[in-house]
């Protein structure tokens, strides 16, 4: 028995909660048997005595003092990012992990933001394959992110106030996170004249959110910071040219398959835009390059996660 710890049900619709739950699928497409807890606080539930057990890391600083199995703890992205006190956020999440019987990173850029003595394997998320992307016509901006400070939804809308042309842009991504950072967004947005060109469409589900990369013309990512970013994987897997800050995904692959802006920068990013917006053949260029990134596909990621199990004692 294989049992996965995590704080809130894997049917959410984030970049954490995508991975957490097409690693279960995997694993029992690859036959065993995975037990799924939502665990809340420090309250842990009863497990099989020689079960292996992974856990979220968004739920293993509250119990790694009280869990007596062997963990191995998935690292999306380090909690401290999006803290309010960041320095004893860092401290006490990298002392949890100090703890932890293995720790998987989803990408280099993550397992790089951790200063932990602990060895840290790092697996990237997989990718489906899937129908290239059509367009809606040149102007049709998607930005596929959850409405959290970190995602600068701010800075994209800053951004598009001062591009020409008649783009509309198409967000998707829950606003019930952070429901006061979505009205300020939703403030800013009203105030800056975008009301009619910005269509605010919520958590959406798979196959709604496939329909909005195949009709999208450019995906925009503004993020502050990005560990991996599964929305950019999802766009590039189609031929979606896609302008974005830096991310976990483009450390180790070709620049050429995006156009980077730096984070926080919304006259950069407007200028970004612009120019991709304005110009088909780069458009297609880009499109060439994702398409030979050659990504990694799930069943690969899960056996990876297969033979780290099989390195854990249990007890």
């Amino acid at each position: 028995m294989i049992h996965l710890l995590c704080p809130g049900s894997l049917e959410q619709r984030t970049g954490g909660y995508l991975y957490d739950a097409r690693l279960v699928q995997g694993l029992r497409d690859r036959g065993h048997a995975v037990q799924v807890h939502d665990v809340q606080g420090s309250t842990v539930p009863e497990l099989s005595p020689r079960g292996r057990v992974i856990v979220d890391g968004l739920g293993w600083p509250d119990i790694a003092d009280v869990l007596e199995q062997p963990a191995l703890v998935i690292v999306h992205s380090p909690l401290w990012r999006e803290a309010a006190d960041p320095t004893a956020s860092r401290a006490a999440e990298e002392r949890a992990l100090q703890r932890a019987a293995r720790v998987v990173c989803t990408s280099h850029r993550t397992a790089s933001d951790l200063s932990i003595t602990r060895p840290c394997t790092v697996i990237e998320p997989g990718t489906d394959a899937a129908p290239l992307a059509f367009g809606g016509g040149g102007g049709r901006l998607l930005c596929a992110a959850t409405v959290t400070p970190r995602k600068a939804h701010d800075v994209l809308l800053r951004a598009l106030a001062s591009v020409p042309g008649e783009w509309q842009l198409r967000c998707a991504g829950s606003r019930t996170r952070d429901r006061t950072w979505a009205a300020q967004v939703t403030d800013l947005c009203d105030r800056l004249g975008l009301t009619d060109r910005v269509h605010w469409l919520g958590e959406l589900g798979s196959d709604a959110l496939a329909a909005e990369y195949a009709t999208a013309d450019v995906l925009v990512h503004a993020a502050h910071y990005e560990g991996w970013g599964m929305s950019l994987a999802e766009a590039l897997v189609r031929g979606l040219p896609v302008v974005s800050t830096p991310a976990g995904l483009f450390d180790t692959r070709s620049p050429e398959a995006w156009v980077r802006v730096e984070p926080g920068d919304p006259a950069a990013l407007a200028e970004a835009l612009a120019a991709i917006l304005a110009d088909p053949e780069r458009r297609a260029h880009l499109r060439r390059e994702a398409l030979a990134l050659g990504l990694p596909d799930w069943p690969d990621q899960v056996a990876r996660y297969e033979h780290e199990l099989a390195q854990m004692e249990t007890p």
